[in-house]
């Protein structure tokens, strides 16, 4: 279960702004007057990202959720005797692949209204998205 804790100082937002405190006075660090951003708004729209990000939940909360919306197929599915229904024996698994595709259903939802909000956070604030990806690109070119 220690892994499904989050790690709070490893997520978007502290990772650019780590980077810029530790490599913003090299040479070759992208500068912000470059990109016509100021440090409170670049904290503010990380702040945001991280937020949209975070709206998910933690794994444990994502894991829980999908987890009750695959075994209420299988609850309902069960109120009912076993020779009314269609599938008859077979019943179990009809409403457990049922659950489970709900469950999928759910998280790809999620996943589209996540990456909806977080393109039209990027649209509407594009200089600070494209500072945040410049420093994020700095880093990967620095450990290559």
């Amino acid at each position: 279960m220690k892994d499904l804790e989050p790690n709070i100082l490893n997520d978007y937002e502290h990772r650019i702004a780590r980077i810029i405190e530790h490599y913003g006075d090299e040479e070759t660090f992208p500068r912000m007057k470059q990109y016509g951003v100021a440090r409170e708004e670049l904290d503010r729209f990380l702040s945001a990202y991280q937020d949209i990000l975070d709206s998910e939940g933690t794994q444990r909360q994502q894991l829980t959720v999908y987890g009750i919306i695959a075994v209420l197929p299988v609850l309902v599915l069960s109120a009912f005797p076993e020779e009314s229904l269609p599938w008859g024996n077979k019943s179990l698994f009809v409403g457990i692949g049922i659950g489970l595709l709900l469950a999928l259903m759910a998280k790809g939802v999620r996943m589209l209204v996540t990456r909806y909000r977080l393109s039209q956070l990027r649209r509407e604030q594009k200089a600070y998205a494209q500072y945040a990806d410049a420093v994020d690109q700095y880093l990967m070119d620095k450990t290559m």
